[in-house]
């Protein structure tokens, strides 16, 4: 390995390492709780690394939804897609939400879900990212549902956008249910989403 190689290794270490605990803060605080100074407090290194790896605050903010949300898709997306039938997937795409959301792994819940929040009266580059995590979670529904209506597994006069807009529905009380303790409501909208997909069985 040269000099160069072992940089740039040292940099991306260095970057996960600050990356895992600005999600921390932020699954708790906000991406506006996250500061450089903060961050470096948190993570152990001088303000001055933060500011090399990230330059200023947005983008760090942008950086660490972007880390949320790929460890969302890691551990719940892509195992998910990975099944063969389309009914399978989308069983597991919701289950795995509601799975990921209970274990804790982020402590203030869904990342996109309260970012949604955070951002939904304040427009730019973060509202704008938001806005895109989200309409990549509605395109990926849309797809695994009609494949599941070519398949034959869901009901050909299935409305998609139905469905997509009640299992978000049911996603945003569980999140603020999740946080607030009442896993009576939270377990209610994982059963309401299941019950949402077997309406829609063929």
């Amino acid at each position: 390995m040269n000099e160069t190689d072992g940089r740039r290794l040292r940099g991306e270490r260095a970057r996960t390492q600050v990356l895992e605990h600005a999600t921390t803060i932020a699954s708790t605080d906000g991406l506006e709780g996250l500061t450089i100074g903060r961050v470096a407090a948190d993570a152990g290194v001088g303000k001055g690394n933060i500011q090399a790896l990230f330059g200023d605050k947005e983008t760090l903010q942008l950086a660490t939804l972007n880390a949320g949300v790929e460890h969302y898709f890691t551990t719940v997306v892509e195992p998910a897609l990975a099944l063969d039938s389309p009914l399978a997937r989308l069983r597991a795409l919701t289950e795995g939400w509601f799975d990921y959301v209970a274990s804790g792994q982020s402590p203030g819940g869904c990342f996109v879900c309260a970012a949604s929040y955070e951002y939904r009266a304040r427009p730019g580059a973060i509202q704008d990212r938001v806005r895109s995590h989200r309409q990549a979670m509605r395109a990926r529904f849309r797809d695994v549902m009609t494949a599941g209506m070519a398949a034959g597994e869901l009901r050909a006069d299935l409305d998609v956008d139905q469905l997509i807009f009640e299992i978000e529905s049911f996603r945003s009380n569980a999140n603020v249910a999740f946080l607030m303790d009442d896993m009576t409501v939270f377990e209610r909208a994982r059963r309401s989403t299941q019950a949402c997909i077997n309406a829609a069985v063929a």
